[in-house]
């Protein structure tokens, strides 16, 4: 059986990139790699909407956050993390592992994070300067409102470093118009690339950021980074693959236009929970991402036994919850190259499976096509 990857990630590989990932690979010191390096990165800024700088780095995303970490905070810095997720509290895992230690503003899973608060905590603590956001939070389905966080701290002078892993090429996104300083990435998301390459991103005005005493870096050190790039190289050896397939998979973003990327995404998130809806599903977060829509199944259905399902019977992989949401949850991705037609797919499958697990169930296709078409 082949099978279709619905995932919050990796996602299906589109293939015009998988092409490219059997080309022949160049030397990564030679003029031609150069040359697609700088293209590259020219495209993550456009993607981004930076004139500043984007570092490339064979990592994955959780690399990217740690590169974010070592590379912004200094001793004399606090911290204050945004968890509403897995994702959120990774931020404060990684800063606990090098010594600090974050002032933590725990969110419902499934909520969004209130903006005022976050002001409220800033106003109340004048030490605190750094904060680190999620935008798409892929364990909950959840979207938090970056652009007004970004404004709060702003007004306030604090940095924001903003994951963006699962919100870049998906939601739109303008790093430099809305004021986030920093902003980390991933390749196995929005991008359609396999795992393996990580971005930061530090808007203009910050790239004094990563200068001075900071805590033990060296592979992660976005100064070495920052002396490579004007010679068009990597610090260290790039995935020279996966820099050739993300240059394909910019190009197809440019291609179709990004504002039709984003407006697509809208149009899948809202297909998939009409969808899912129309058969017995509740959307799990207040204000769900247009990445992953998380799910809460028709009640005395067990999540698990519909994911085992999807994939045994109808070879679609999603996913079910994970640590709080574990058994409570599942997640079906659509970052990507993903189309219509993809989601009555996914809206078949799981109206079959919900039918066979014991529960009336019809409309899913139809409802589909009615949330794709919604304003």
């Amino acid at each position: 059986m082949n099978l279709r990857l619905f995932t919050p990630g990796p996602v299906e590989i589109p293939p015009r990139v998988l092409r490219v990932l059997a080309w022949p690979q160049p030397h990564h010191r030679t003029s031609e790699f150069r040359a697609t390096l700088q293209r590259v990165t020219d495209g993550l800024k456009e993607l981004h909407r930076t004139q500043g700088e984007v570092f490339v780095l064979a990592a994955s995303g959780t690399g990217a956050m740690e590169a974010a970490v070592v590379n912004t905070m200094s001793r004399s810095d606090k911290p204050l993390v945004i968890a509403g997720g897995k994702f959120g509290e990774r931020w404060a895992a990684i800063l606990k592992a090098y010594g600090f230690a974050p002032d933590v503003l725990d969110v419902e899973w499934g909520k969004s994070v209130s903006v005022a608060e976050v002001g409220r905590r800033l106003d109340a603590d004048a030490s605190i300067t750094r904060v680190f956001a999620t935008h798409s939070e892929t364990s909950t389905g959840a979207l938090h409102d970056v652009r007004e966080l970004a404004r709060a701290c702003r007004m306030r002078q604090r940095v924001l470093v903003v994951d963006a892993v699962t919100s870049l090429g998906v939601h739109p996104f303008e790093q430099d118009a809305w004021g986030i300083d920093v902003v980390v990435c991933g390749s196995q998301k929005g991008l359609m690339v396999p795992p393996g390459l990580a971005t930061v991103s530090l808007a203009p005005w910050a790239a004094g950021l990563i200068e001075g005493e900071r805590p033990p870096r060296f592979y992660f050190d976005l100064r070495k980074a920052r002396k490579s790039a004007p010679l068009g190289e990597t610090a260290f050896t790039p995935p020279v693959g996966l820099v050739l397939a993300l240059e394909e998979a910019l190009a197809m973003m440019r291609e179709e236009g990004l504002d039709h990327v984003h407006e697509r995404h809208r149009r899948l998130a809202h297909a998939t929970r009409a969808a899912a809806q129309a058969i017995g599903f509740t959307v799990f977060p207040a204000h769900p991402a247009h990445a992953v829509t998380a799910l809460l199944p028709p009640e005395g259905l067990d999540p698990s036994a519909i994911v085992k399902r999807l994939r045994d019977t109808h070879g679609i992989v999603i996913a079910g919850g994970q640590d709080s949401l574990k058994g409570r949850i599942l997640r079906v991705g659509h970052m990507g190259h993903y189309t219509l037609a993809d989601i009555q797919l996914v809206a078949g499958a799981l109206e079959e499976c919900v039918v066979a697990l014991g529960r009336p169930a019809t409309g899913a296709r139809t409802a589909a096509i009615s949330g794709w078409s919604s304003e």
